[in-house]
């Protein structure tokens, strides 16, 4: 298969390094091709690029990608460039991802089926056997929950030779069409797959199924904030509006955002939007703001995120002391946790709100083709999947409890019950969420 991978970056020199030095000799093994589109404000990044070039004989290109276009500019901008370039397929990819050299190979072999859209499996969801579609809209849905993530993607050049397309009015619609007058829409790209698709005589997409880890993401990542000061402006506006425009034959869009798996983690649960009112990025004038989408993207009562958009700081902080302290602990733990189970099967011990928590967090760090399964200590009366992940008796677990990594998902009182359980079975690794 003959890959092009473009990667849109900006002043992060430091994060191209390390993903080229950790890729770059099987990228080389797999045929793969990469060009960057750099808009930093310096050389740094043509520097790395030139080193790892002779350092390893390659042949990344570099072009200059204009510095005061928005994301979605630029990847319009790359999309035309694109379209004279000689290949099979066209893979867009974060600065911070590198594919699998594995996912890579079982890319290149089902490649040879020629299908317009090659879709990589959202961590920890989806059947574990490929599923084929001719039907846009059936793709639209089975996307739904990891519809943001642009890397997950795989493109057929055909989309861009053969499908007609009108920059303008695809800009228009999508990206400058903003009555709020916020910087951009963000989600350009998956408004471009959808409406491309819908133009082919005959379109035929694959899921790959979720039985492959397909994504490293650098370890500087975790030194980045994405998007923190404009999380209302993506997703409390952008995202929705951008599946609402989408062609009508597209069906319960809906009920596609509330499934997205950036929205799903509880991104505008009470507790977020609290955090969110004591850092200052929510307010009565974002609330003012944004209100008409937040029926899309949050369970909240629209009265509930009033009241929170207008408390005073210093009583939230006294009202929710006990609710913001123990946020803070599970998400400061999990971080450590995470130290530890790297290329280990994971097991969650508890079908609860944690439980649910936990999962979301690991899936969006990259670690949802290890969790195996969800345990709980008696099945009666609980949920028989969480996240998509099934849940059993915690004796479904023990005949791999040698080689498990237990996270126990509750809050300290259920949390020493469930130790004792795992205890008893002789479970060999585990960690409480609480009390690490």
């Amino acid at each position: 298969m003959n890959i092009l991978m473009c990667i849109p970056t900006r002043n992060r020199a430091e994060m191209v390094k390390e993903v080229l030095e950790y890729e770059m000799e099987y990228y080389k093994r797999c045929g793969v091709s990469l060009c960057y589109y750099d808009s930093s404000d310096g050389e740094e990044t043509w520097k790395v690029i030139e080193e790892i070039n002779s350092k390893y004989s390659a042949d990344i290109q570099y072009r200059r990608s204009d510095p005061a276009l928005c994301l979605d500019y630029k990847l319009i901008e790359i999309l035309k460039d694109m379209e004279k370039e000689d290949y099979d397929y066209l893979w867009l990819i974060n600065d911070s991802i590198s594919i699998k050299e594995e996912m890579l190979e079982y890319v290149s072999g089902i490649s040879e089926g020629g299908y317009d859209l090659i879709r990589l499996p959202l961590a920890g969801k989806g059947a574990a056997e490929d599923v084929v579609t001719t039907d846009p809209n059936e793709w639209f849905h089975e996307c739904s929950q990891g519809m943001a993530h642009m890397a997950s993607t795989v493109m057929n050049f055909s989309l861009l030779r053969q499908a007609r397309h009108d920059w303008d009015w695809l800009r228009e619609k999508y990206v400058g069409n903003n009555e709020l007058d916020d910087n951009h829409g963000y989600f350009f790209m998956v408004a471009f797959y959808l409406e491309q698709i819908l133009k082919l005589e005959h379109f035929t997409g694959i899921f790959i199924g979720n039985r492959i880890k397909w994504r490293r993401d650098s370890p500087l990542k975790k030194r980045q904030i994405y998007w923190r000061d404009y999380v209302f402006q993506a997703w409390a506006r952008s995202y929705p509006e951008t599946i609402l425009k989408l062609p009508k034959c597209y069906t319960d869009k809906e009920d596609v955002i509330r499934k997205s798996d950036n929205l799903s983690p509880g991104r505008f649960s009470r507790s977020m939007l609290i955090h969110y009112r004591l850092s200052g990025l929510y307010s009565y004038s974002v609330y003012k703001k944004y209100r008409k989408y937040f029926k899309y993207i949050t369970r909240e009562a629209l009265k509930s995120c009033f009241v929170l958009a207008v408390l005073p700081q210093a009583f939230l902080r006294w009202k929710y002391a006990n609710l913001l302290a123990v946020e803070e602990e599970w998400q400061e733990n999990l971080n450590r946790i995470e130290e530890q189970i790297k290329g280990k099967k994971i097991l969650i011990y508890g079908a609860g709100l944690y439980g649910e928590k936990v999962i979301q967090k690991l899936k969006s760090d990259g670690y949802g083709n290890q969790m195996i399964g969800v345990a709980v200590t008696e099945t009666k009366g609980n949920v028989s999947e969480l996240e998509k992940i099934p849940v059993h008796d915690i004796d479904y677990f023990v005949r791999e409890k040698e080689e498990i990594f237990t996270i126990v998902c509750a809050l300290p009182a259920a949390a020493d019950e469930m130790k004792k359980e795992l205890k008893k079975r002789k479970f060999k690794y585990s960690v409480t969420l609480f009390g690490v």
